[in-house]
């Protein structure tokens, strides 16, 4: 069962009474997007927020079709990516969650393609990819057809490390589970760190605003007034430890907006009942991996809090064979890489040299922690 915060039926049914309330003091003037291309979008705005400029500016677009037979009738789906750093370098490719986009990792990516060849994309729906409209499928499966063609199509890796957030970690098991019914692999993943996320929905803890977007009823209702703003900073008062520049909030709500993004929370957050379904067995191919993997965990985060990896750690990773490490930040919320890129790239270093790994890394805001390994 998916916990939510105390309060629930009050607190949903107040929730959506104040969206509709806001909703509808936006919902006359809201302004379509029909843009094509991030660019596209941004030459329309007079003032566009300079961080998430630079990002689309950093990028590119590759077309791709959905997998599943139900998305058919759709077209194919424009895809954003960004990949920085030298080519000829070992690579690494992130991986983002729910309901942001790659533009979570511009801090990390700038530390790390110093030595490294650094990769993301936007999944569909997200970011400043496609965002298709009603009746699209927005599969965690899906997506990980899609990074599987990516891996070998578009940046054609022949060996990568992957690191992934939130949803992202989500797809990333989906994606171990395609590459271990390889027969031969078309790619090596070298190693994989994992990131905070709920992957383990029984130990959530969903945000009353989360519970109603998922609601059948609730969802669909409030996604017809939900805008970039609103999304934005409430991400930044809730889900950052650090003070978020009201530059980047507006360049969150920016990647929100792309495309009227407000307009599909609920279709999206729909992969939450597809986690449901297959975490048992997602886990199952974690412990049977045999690709080394670390847990890297913001302690901070009250909606996927240190319960959730101390179960992963507990039940997948601390009794099997392959290498497995798990850290803990007590200075991060849900979105460390943007609260601490620094110790994440020091992890993530000290990690790819295949060196005895030190109790803790400095930062510039605390110290991260070595919790436990398998080694």
């Amino acid at each position: 069962m998916i916990k939510t915060h105390a309060g629930g039926i009050a607190l949903i049914a107040g929730a959506v009474v104040l969206l509709i309330a806001l909703g509808l003091v936006y919902a006359a003037t809201r302004p379509g997007d029909d843009s094509t291309t991030c660019s596209e979008f941004f030459a329309g705005m007079e003032n566009p927020p300079a961080a998430a400029l630079a990002w689309c500016n950093a990028g590119s677009y590759f077309s791709w079709e959905s997998t599943l037979a139900v998305n058919d009738r759709f077209e194919p789906v424009n895809i954003f990516n960004v990949c920085q750093g030298d080519p000829a370098t070992p690579a690494i490719l992130l991986i983002h969650g729910y309901p942001t986009s790659s533009f979570d990792f511009a801090p990390l990516m700038a530390n790390l393609s110093t030595d490294y060849y650094v990769c993301a994309l936007d999944t569909p729906g997200y970011g400043f990819s496609d965002k298709p409209g009603q009746g699209f499928d927005y599969s965690i499966f899906d997506d990980a057809q899609l990074v599987d063609e990516y891996v070998r199509e578009v940046v054609a890796f022949e060996e990568f490390t992957l690191l992934t957030h939130d949803k992202g970690d989500s797809v990333g098991l989906a994606l171990l589970q395609l590459y271990q019914g390889y027969d031969e692999r078309p790619a090596t993943i070298n190693h994989r760190l994992i990131t905070n996320g709920n992957v383990y929905l029984p130990l959530a803890q969903l945000t009353t605003f989360q519970t109603a977007l998922l609601n059948t009823t609730t969802g669909p209702l409030l996604t017809r007034f939900v805008r970039g703003g609103q999304l934005a900073s409430g991400l930044a008062e809730q889900a950052f430890a650090s003070d978020v520049p009201p530059d980047e909030v507006a360049s969150y709500a920016a990647t929100f907006d792309y495309q009227d993004g407000g307009r599909w929370q609920h279709d999206i957050i729909l992969y939450l009942a597809e986690r449901a379904e297959n975490e048992v067995v997602w886990l199952d191919a974690l412990a049977a991996s045999d690709i080394p993997t670390t847990l890297i965990w913001g302690e901070q985060d009250a909606i996927a809090p240190v319960t959730v990896p101390d179960f992963v750690w507990e039940t997948a990773l601390e009794k099997r064979e392959a290498p497995a490490s798990y850290w803990q930040i007590p200075c991060a919320d849900h979105y460390l890489q943007v609260d601490t890129p620094d110790l994440i790239e020091d992890i993530v270093r000290a990690t790819l040299a295949n060196e005895s790994l030190p109790y803790s890394f400095e930062g510039q805001r605390c110290s991260a922690s070595l919790v436990d390994t398998n080694e």
